[in-house]
C-alpha cells in the first residue's frame, strides 16, 4: 500500500487523476450533507442545486475512472463550468441567510491544486468579476435574491482577491519545490545506479535496468577481470589502482557500442549483448595493448583481464553465472585468455 501511494506521489499524472478522485468524493460528500440538511430544514431551490451537485461530482468521478487521463480532461472542463454555476446560483439566491456564497473563498486554494495557477486565474478573474456585477453594479445588484450586508458585499470580493493571492503564492513555491526535489530524485535514481568511479552502472543499476528485458537467443555476456590487479595497487597505490579502473571501464565501455556495460564489483566488469556480440578476444587484445601513463608514475601501467563469456537465452542472471563460470575457468588455465561457458 505504502508503495502504491508513493508511486502515485511521484507519478505527476497519477497524482493530479488522484486528487480529482479525491476532491470529487469529498464534494459529493459534502453535497450530499448538505442536501438532506436542506431537505430537513426545507431549503427548496438551495435543495435542488445541492443534489444536482452531488450528482455531478458521482458524473465526474465516474469520467475520471472510466477514461482515466481523458477523463481527468473532460472532467476538468466540466467541474470548471459547474462551479460557476454553482456559485453564482449562491450570489444570486443567498441561501441559506447569506451562508452559501462563503464557499467562494475556497476556490482558490483547491483551484491552485486541481487546475495549476493559469487556469485558477482564469477561473477566479471570472468569479470576482461575476461577485463585482452584482456586489458592485447596480444593474447587477437587481437580481440578488438576499439582502446582503453592505459591509459584507464591499468587502468580499477584497478579501477573494487576497485569497487568491496568498494562494498563488504557496502554489508558486509549491510547484518550484516540487520541481527541485523531481530533479533531486532523478539525480539521486542516477548516482544510485551507476558506479561512482568508473560511471558505468553499478551492479544494482545494472540488474534494475536488464531484469524486464526479454531474452534472446543471441543475447551474450562477458564477464571481465583485471588480472593481478592488486599488485597494481601494491605497486603503485590505490590512487593508480583507480585510474587504471576508469582506464579499463572506458576501454570497455567503447567494445559496448551495442552491448550494457557495468562495473559488476571490486575489478570485475560484464558487458551484456542484447542481441549478439564482439570478439571478446578483441577486447582482451585491446587491454593487454594499452600503456597507461600517469604524471605520478614512473613507468607506463600494462596489465591484462581474463574473461568468460556466455551465450543463449534464457534469465540473465543464469547467463551472468555461467560467464562467471568461464572466469574462473579462464583463470585456472593461466589467466590473460577467454573462455567460452
Amino acid at each position: 500500500m505504502k508503495d502504491r501511494i508513493i508511486t502515485v506521489i511521484t507519478n505527476e499524472k497519477q497524482r493530479t487523476r488522484a486528487q480529482y478522485i479525491c476532491v470529487f468524493i469529498v464534494l459529493g460528500l459534502v453535497a450530499l450533507m448538505m442536501t438532506v440538511l436542506n431537505i430537513v430544514t426545507d431549503k427548496g431551490a438551495l435543495t435542488w442545486a445541492t443534489a444536482a451537485f452531488t450528482l455531478l461530482c458521482l458524473f465526474n468521478l465516474f469520467i475520471v475512472y472510466r477514461w482515466k487521463q481523458v477523463g481527468v480532461t473532460v472532467a476538468s472542463a466540466l467541474f470548471m463550468a459547474e462551479i460557476i454555476a454553482l456559485f453564482t446560483f449562491f450570489i444570486i439566491s443567498g441561501n441559506p441567510d447569506g451562508f452559501s456564497v462563503i464557499w467562494i473563498a475556497m476556490l482558490p486554494t483547491c483551484g491552485m491544486l486541481l487546475f495549476g495557477i493559469k487556469r485558477t486565474a482564469v477561473l477566479c478573474s471570472v468569479l470576482f468579476i461575476i461577485l463585482v456585477f452584482f456586489f458592485w453594479i447596480p444593474a447587477g445588484a437587481q437580481f440578488l435574491q438576499y439582502n446582503y450586508n453592505k459591509t459584507f458585499m464591499m468587502r468580499f470580493p477584497i478579501l477573494y482577491v487576497a485569497f487568491f493571492t496568498t494562494s498563488a503564492l504557496f502554489e508558486t513555491i509549491r510547484v518550484l519545490t516540487q520541481k527541485e526535489l523531481d530533479k533531486l530524485r532523478e539525480r539521486y535514481k542516477e548516482l544510485a545506479a551507476h558506479d561512482n568511479l568508473t560511471k558505468l552502472l553499478n551492479r544494482q543499476g545494472f540488474i534494475e535496468l536488464v531484469k524486464n528485458t526479454e531474452s534472446n537467443e543471441d543475447q551474450t555476456v562477458f564477464m571481465i577481470d583485471i588480472d593481478h590487479f592488486k599488485n597494481v595497487n601494491d605497486n603503485y597505490g590505490h590512487d593508480i589502482g583507480d585510474l587504471v579502473l576508469i582506464k579499463v571501464a572506458e576501454n570497455v565501455e567503447q567494445a559496448a557500442v551495442n552491448a550494457k556495460a557495468c562495473r559488476w564489483g571490486g575489478e570485475e566488469f560484464v558487458l551484456w549483448f542484447p542481441t549478439g556480440g564482439c570478439d571478446p578476444e578483441a577486447i582482451r587484445l585491446g587491454i593487454e595493448q594499452m600503456k597507461i601513463e600517469f604524471p605520478t608514475c614512473d613507468k607506463a601501467v600494462s596489465l591484462t583481464v581474463s574473461i568468460g563469456a556466455a551465450k543463449g537465452e534464457g534469465d540473465l542472471l543464469k547467463l551472468i553465472s555461467r560467464a562467471d563460470k568461464a572466469l574462473y575457468k579462464a583463470k585456472e588455465n593461466g589467466r590473460n585468455r577467454v573462455e567460452w561457458e
